[in-house]
């Protein structure tokens, strides 16, 4: 990865769903991304879970430690 790509891929911007905030720091749009992003109820974790699919990919099985 080089020149635009590597600077966008590295920048602390949320791009979660066309958000666009800036933050200082990796931490802070992580923290952000939790925060306001990913729904942590357990009902509709649970829900998401049973809607996965019943297969794995391969590259999960065989990964390279």
């Amino acid at each position: 990865m080089t020149g635009i790509a590597a600077a966008s891929f590295f920048s602390n911007i949320c791009r979660f769903g066309g958000c666009g905030l800036h933050f200082e720091s990796l931490a802070e749009l992580i923290v952000h991304i939790e925060d306001n992003h990913i729904d942590t109820d357990p009902r509709q974790l649970e829900k998401q879970e049973q809607q996965q699919p019943t297969y794995v990919a391969l590259s999960y099985i065989n990964r390279h430690e």
